[in-house]
């Protein structure tokens, strides 16, 4: 695997497409190619180039603040690039694993921020172009790009940072990237784990119900068969009792109604009889003479009584003047007393003048006027002793007073014969009365006799009525469960037998018919849910098993490849703190250097107790270098010189790339620091390395050009374009 070709459009100060070959060296070395060029032409922005290829996010190292500084901006005789693409080429020699005989990477941005990435020419992701490269063995953020800076950032970066550094280069980063993405494989199963458990609990209960639902629908056939006998019985009986139970109301009511009939028609006879009995027997002309005269002469006799009354009334006058002028009342009381008195005698007139006045009543109202006259007079009394000579009464008043008694006498008497004779009468009629009393009697018998039977009538049509109006309920209770046809209650009838009591089924049809409304009333697509329910709840479980496979398997897939960084891990340690304590020695002609691997330690609190133990099983946090130059006895290499540095971080970077050699490293101006002699000993040892790794080196290093195979001078025109030239040194060689 080696770097092939470079092409850079619009990236930083290349402006212009710019193409790069990189061709392994005639002797069979993977080559070293040298970029140089005057400070300012742009040649470290090769480097910056490949680094921003692979992927680096960080703007820090590309020497930039935002992502689009990287797109060339312009100068005043060029105008600004709307993109920057780089696409990397790389031959696959060496790697069989990956079915990929050239592998092409290209990363583009435009100014609206939006970024691209392609794998052979295939849009892509980050993450793959990432691993993509770890499988190559090229790390985009250590040994493989090494900018300036970063030589003396590998000795000052902490233990943990300098064991990421170290982990890319022992070629653990494929293994590490693997576990990263087995242990988010893990961490997504579990959560999908979870997931799918939650889903089974929630579907438990559901799958539960349905099945209960459909146990219900599975015994609905024997339920409907009790049902349908009870119903038998039932109707059936029902049916029969109705009937018959009508059938005896109805007579009863004819029965009740033909009696009444008869009574009724035996009161019509007997009310003509009677009608018949009273035109027959029409009133008396001799009672209505008698009564007549009876009339006549109770006028005459109240008349009399008036003018008797008036005469007395004079009389009494008549006296009262003839006494002395001294009364013991005032004059309006006399006139008051006399004027009630007056109407005393005529209420009594009314009383008397009646056809048959009540006797009683006329004493008690005479009485009351003698009474009330006497009180008169004795007011009117003169307190002095009466007069010896009685006072003198009018002849005329006296005369008239007589002719009124004896027309009075004479009146009584003819009263008293009408009276006998109207008694008379009475006697007579009383005797047709009676046998028009006994007809009425019998008729008053029959009438009630009449109205106990329409009782009877009206007592039997109820119980037709209630009989019908149960038989109506039944029959429409009958029609929604057993059918509307008309010999189908028959039918039951029959079935059912002489059943007794058929409404004692009716508890349990009511409960069989509940039970029945209740599976009734599960949807009809219950069994389909059911049996999609359940084949969900079976694909779960399926897939929790599936799933406790997987996390089993990527425990045990995590658990290897654990082991298997490990054992990487102390070995490469072992061969990287050989070989750089070679190189070392190498490059400082003696002295001693070393790696050491930085372990957890527990954590204790300020009182001295135990926060955190230690993990037995851990393996180191970090990487520690110790280093002493010939003649000295530090350890620290925080108090190495500057050259010092320099060179301990090229020995570092050197025993990493014969520990485990890149396809290519890009060094960016490393050897900048160092002096001609120390120069030409990183020239060789690039140069012996050369053979397995292939080296793009920014230097202005003349030991350096002078091992390099190709070399691209960078040079800047007015436009402030980085242009390109391109020398092979074995050509000039050969022509030279």
């Amino acid at each position: 695997m080696y770097l092939k070709r470079l092409e850079i459009q619009g990236f930083k100060t290349f402006a212009n497409k710019t193409v790069l070959e990189f061709q392994p060296d005639t002797d069979g070395k993977r080559g070293l190619t040298a970029v140089v060029g005057p400070n300012g032409s742009g040649k470290s922005n090769v480097a910056d180039a490949i680094r921003w290829v692979m992927g680096e996010q960080s703007m820090k190292l590309l020497r930039g603040k935002k992502s689009e500084d990287v797109i060339f901006s312009g100068t005043e005789k060029k105008a600004r690039s709307g993109f920057a693409e780089v696409t990397m080429y790389m031959e696959n020699d060496d790697k069989p694993d990956l079915d990929l005989s050239e592998i092409v990477i290209t990363r583009r941005l435009y100014r609206d921020g939006q970024s691209e990435y392609e794998v052979n020419r295939q849009a892509a992701r980050l993450t793959d172009v990432t691993l993509l490269l770890a499988q190559c063995g090229i790390g985009q953020r250590t040994y493989s790009v090494i900018g300036q800076g970063m030589v003396d950032e590998v000795l000052s970066s902490s233990p943990t940072e300098r064991k990421v550094f170290f982990d890319e280069a022992a070629g653990l980063r494929p293994f590490q990237l693997k576990r990263q993405a087995s242990v988010n494989k893990l961490e997504a199963s579990h959560d999908n784990l979870r997931q799918t458990e939650a889903l089974l609990r929630e579907i438990s209960p559901r799958l539960t119900s349905l099945e209960r639902q459909v146990k219900r629908l599975e015994q609905r056939e024997a339920l409907e068969a009790e049902l349908k006998d009870l119903e038998t019985r039932y109707y059936g009986g029902t049916w029969r009792d109705l009937r018959d139970a009508l059938s005896k109301a109805d007579k009863n009511h004819k029965d009740a109604s033909s009696a009444a009939a008869k009574h009724a028609e035996e009161s019509v006879k007997l009310e003509a009889e009677l009608t018949a009995m009273e035109k027959a027997v029409p009133q008396s002309e001799g009672f209505g003479a008698l009564r007549e005269a009876m009339d006549r002469l109770n006028e005459e006799k109240s008349r009399l009584r008036e003018r008797q009354m008036r005469l007395e009334t004079k009389r009494e006058v008549a006296k009262v003047r003839a006494e002395k002028p001294w009364a013991p009342l005032p004059l309006t009381k006399i006139i008051e007393a006399i004027d009630d008195v007056q109407k005393r005698h005529a209420e009594l007139l009314k009383a008397v003048e009646q056809e048959k006045p009540d006797i009683e009543k006329v004493k008690k109202m005479v009485a009351d006027l003698h009474g009330r006259t006497a009180d008169l007079v004795s007011k009117l009394e003169r307190p002095a002793p009466e007069p010896e000579q009685a006072p003198e009464i009018d002849p005329e008043i006296v005369k008239e007073m007589a002719d009124i008694a004896s027309s009075m006498s004479e009146l009584n008497k003819k009263a008293f014969e009408a009276q006998q004779a109207m008694d008379q009468w009475n006697k007579q009629e009383e005797k047709k009365r009676a046998h028009l009393f006994d007809v009425q009697r019998e008729l008053s018998r029959l009438r009630q006799e009449q109205h106990t039977a329409e009782r009877r009538v009206s007592e039997a049509a109820v119980e037709l009525a209630r009989v019908e109006t149960r038989r109506d309920a039944f029959l429409q209770d009958a029609y929604a469960h057993v059918g509307q046809e008309p010999d189908a209650l028959e039918r039951l009838a029959e079935k059912s037998g002489a059943e007794a009591q058929p409404e004692a089924h009716l508890p349990r049809i009511a409960k069989l018919r509940a039970q029945l409304e209740w599976i009734g009333g599960i949807d009809p697509e219950t069994l389909k849910e059911y049996g999609e329910t359940k084949k969900r709840y079976d694909e779960l479980n399926v897939q929790v098993q599936d799933l406790t496979q997987a996390i089993a398997s990527l425990e045990t897939i995590v658990k290897e490849l654990d082991q298997t960084i490990a054992e990487r891990s102390k070995l490469a340690f072992r061969n990287l703190d050989r070989e750089f304590g070679l190189y070392f020695k190498k490059l400082f002609v003696g002295g001693e250097a070393k790696i050491l691997e930085v372990f957890p330690e527990p954590e204790f609190n300020e009182q001295g107790e135990l926060v955190k133990d230690v993990d037995p099983n851990a393996g180191p946090t970090g990487i520690e270098i110790q280093a002493t130059p010939p003649g000295k006895r530090l350890k620290s290499i925080a108090l190495l010189s500057g050259g010092e540095r320099a060179l301990t971080s090229i020995a570092l970077i050197c025993a990493i790339m014969a520990t485990n050699p890149s396809p290519f490293v890009v060094l960016d101006e490393v050897d900048a620091a160092l002096d001609e002699s120390n120069s030409a000993k990183f020239a060789e040892i690039v140069s012996s390395l050369s053979d397995r790794t292939q080296f793009i080196i920014v230097t202005h290093n003349r030991a350096t050009m002078g091992r390099a195979h190709i070399l691209y001078g960078v040079t800047m025109g007015s436009d402030g374009v980085s242009q390109l030239l391109s020398v092979k040194l074995q050509d000039i060689l050969k022509n030279g």
